[in-house]
């Protein structure tokens, strides 16, 4: 049997989409229009001939997910009208048939179990598939795997949907919670994430834990007056990422046929043969190349035989030999960060990228309404232009505190600075930055009134939550990117801001080069123009100097 949203037989490519909707008498003129404007700019979008334009909604919702309706000068409004118009078009053209169930009423099961959920959660989770189920005539007493299994292969086959495996997951968390207080069948709950590729943690043997522990511990610096403290703790997130060399070093040693209850300590993951089939077996993983990760791990597992195992001098020499034969990561910038920057090639992003801390920060002093909204995005635009005026670290950047490192002074004439000690910077110099008058005003000016009005005092933190408490680093970096993806059209993380300024730096310098160059090459010609007035020869470079007959002696050369 075959449910109503069920995926139908296909094909690859349209015959012709637009030629199809002029068959279509029974569409107004102006409809007809909206149609096919929707297929012509999906085509746009997704750099296709309108004509052949393919039709496998899976794949057109895929690429659909990855445009930034902002980056491509849309309304977030104007692409999902150009989504929805674009499946009318392709329902219109008979070629794919699309089921829409919005508009399909609810059975009186489905009414009479929706009325009886009070969370605005539970109705919209709940909402897609009450209206399968009504269209398919399946009660909420029937609804198990294979009908949620149906509903979202109808999903994927028969609309745009961003991320239907997003869908597929919260609609069986949501059905579960309904499902228990209703007494009703529950549904597997899938997960997506890629399958783990490191050893469990705790079957490997008590005693190699409790080594990594206490390692870790003593590289935290728990206690710095101890004989053998560590010169300098690591940070915390220093620490996770240790902890996670660790473990990747002792899966890889286990992968190489290395019975786990072997292995009972750091000192059998530092031996030189050990070490040896790890970074082996790391380097195959990555098909031979260069990886930070795996060159990062060598080091550490050297230090950690140096500054822990403490192995002699020998072995220690052995051990940076062999880290040594693994690939070096070329310096400078990755692929990926590259990838990023040339977004800012388009002059146009550069500019919604200024403009960002502007448009917010307007609509946060227009707002009536005083809550966490308006918290975020004042704090998001504050944000992004600190990072556009001073390259701050994030774990700076969310720890900024009135009074201790932002001075400001709303006097005339005055200068507001921003302040960190050595200690609190990642090289230990102590860093100091005048801040531009217009962005004192913006954070006088959120200190004040914006902040008060919600949290109900004056924050001593730059980022805090509604309740007065202090933002995270992850919080923070989520807001800044979040504001600049969605109302920017710009992908950008915190820490890649400090190489856009570095790009933006060196892109002004050579166009000064580029300007100056110019400017040069015109003033010669001129001359050379001027030259030519008085039957001179024009632009010719000068004759070669003559040369000697033999090499010029020490003794020239010193008198030269």
């Amino acid at each position: 049997m075959l449910l109503r949203g069920a995926p139908l037989p296909q094909t690859s490519r349209s015959p012709n989409v637009l030629a199809a909707l002029e068959t279509r008498s029974d569409l107004s003129p102006t409809r007809l229009r909206d149609l096919r404007s929707a297929v012509k700019r999906v085509a746009a979008l997704l750099r296709e001939d309108p004509s052949v334009i393919l039709l496998d909604l899976p794949a057109v919702a895929s690429k659909l997910a990855a445009v930034n309706p902002i980056a491509a000068g849309l309304t977030a409004k104007s692409f999902a009208n150009i989504r929805s118009d674009f499946l009318a078009a392709v329902k219109a053209s008979g070629f794919n048939p699309v089921e829409r169930k919005s508009k399909t009423p609810l059975s009186p099961a489905w009414t009479e179990l929706m009325a009886m959920l009070s969370e605005k959660r539970a109705h919209i989770g709940l909402s897609r598939l009450a209206r399968f189920a009504s269209a398919n005539k399946i009660d909420p007493g029937e609804i198990d795997d294979t009908a949620l299994e149906a509903f979202i292969a109808g999903i994927r086959k028969g609309s745009l949907h961003r991320n239907p495996n997003n869908l597929h997951r919260n609609t069986a968390l949501i059905w579960n919670e309904v499902a228990r207080l209703l007494h009703l069948k529950l549904v597997a709950v899938p997960s997506f994430r890629a399958p783990t590729k490191r050893i469990d943690w705790t079957l490997l043997p008590d005693s190699f834990r409790k080594d990594a522990d206490e390692y870790l511990k003593w590289c935290g610096g728990s206690d710095p007056f101890d004989a053998d403290a560590r010169p300098r703790a690591l940070a915390v997130s220093t620490l996770r990422l240790r902890r996670a060399q660790i473990h990747a070093a002792v899966s890889a040693l286990i992968e190489c046929d290395i019975r786990s209850a072997a292995i009972t300590s750091l000192a059998d993951l530092v031996a030189p043969d050990a070490l040896k089939r790890i970074l082996r077996r790391r380097l195959e993983v990555e098909g031979g190349r260069e990886n930070n990760f795996n060159r990062d791990l060598g080091e550490a597992l050297v230090q950690i035989a140096r500054e822990w195992v403490k192995v002699d001098d020998t072995v220690l020499k052995e051990l940076k030999r062999l880290v040594g034969k693994m690939p070096m990561p070329p310096s400078g910038l990755t692929d990926k960060n590259k990838r990023f920057l040339r977004q800012f090639d388009d002059p146009a992003a550069l500019q919604r990228l200024f403009d960002l801390p502007k448009r917010l920060w307007a609509e946060v002093k227009r707002g009536q309404k005083a809550n966490f909204h308006a918290l975020a995005k004042a704090q998001a635009a504050l944000a992004v232009t600190f990072l556009s005026y001073m390259p701050l670290r994030l774990q700076n950047l969310a720890a900024l505190t009135f009074g201790t490192h932002l001075f400001l002074s709303d006097a005339v004439r005055a200068t507001s600075t921003l302040e960190l000690s050595a200690g609190e910077v990642k090289n230990g110099t102590e860093l100091a930055f005048d801040i531009p008058a217009h962005v004192a005003k913006m954070l006088i000016e959120y200190r004040d009134r914006i902040a008060p009005k919600i949290i109900g005092h004056r924050p001593q933190r730059l980022f805090v939550n509604a309740d007065g408490s202090a933002k995270s680093q992850a919080t923070v970096a989520w807001l800044i990117s979040t504001y600049l993806k969605r109302r920017a059209g710009i992908v950008l993380t915190p820490h890649q801001f400090r190489h856009q300024r570095q790009s933006l730096a060196r892109r002004r310098a050579r166009q000064l080069r580029n300007r100056q160059a110019i400017a040069g090459a015109q003033e010669h010609q001129n001359h050379c123009r001027g030259l030519r007035g008085h039957r001179q020869p024009a632009c010719r470079p000068p004759p070669p100097a003559p040369r000697r007959a033999g090499p010029r002696s020490s003794k020239a050369n010193a008198t030269t």
